[in-house]
């Protein structure tokens, strides 16, 4: 009885830190992407629903190649590399351009590439459907 005992604490005690492990690590489910604004407001970006459409973390994260949602890997900001890029070749954030700042290639490019396969997408590509007035 003692030791079918033990084994049920043991049990609910690794399930525990398996969980909290799991819950700490959870990726947020909104990010105010700030570090990066020149002339317009910032941008909150619905993370978690990227996520639960299936955008996988390096789409975003190019450098990160094994970072997963949960994962225990510290996230970089894309202004770590794209506010003062080391390469003149790596896009810069301060660029207003759709063909030269990282988010506008990657985040209108992605939703106009959706909207083709789903005419009923919501997904945004005008300036103000992300970059709030105010």
């Amino acid at each position: 009885m003692r030791k079918s005992y033990m084994s049920v604490v043991c049990f609910v005690a690794l399930a525990s830190m398996v969980l909290f492990v799991a819950v700490a690590a959870d990726p947020p489910e909104t990010i105010v992407i700030d570090d990066c604004q020149a002339k317009q407001s910032a941008v909150d970006f619905p993370h978690k629903a990227h996520i639960d459409q299936g955008v996988e973390c390096s789409t975003c994260h190019h450098t990160q190649a094994d970072l997963t949602a949960g994962s225990d890997i510290t996230v970089e900001t894309c202004g770590s590399c794209h506010n003062e890029p080391a390469e003149a070749t790596t896009p810069k954030c301060s660029e207003m351009s759709t063909s030269k700042n990282p988010y506008h290639k990657n985040c209108i490019s992605c939703h106009k590439d959706e909207a083709k396969k789903n005419e009923a997408t919501t997904a945004p590509t005008k300036c103000f459907d992300c970059h709030p007035k105010g």
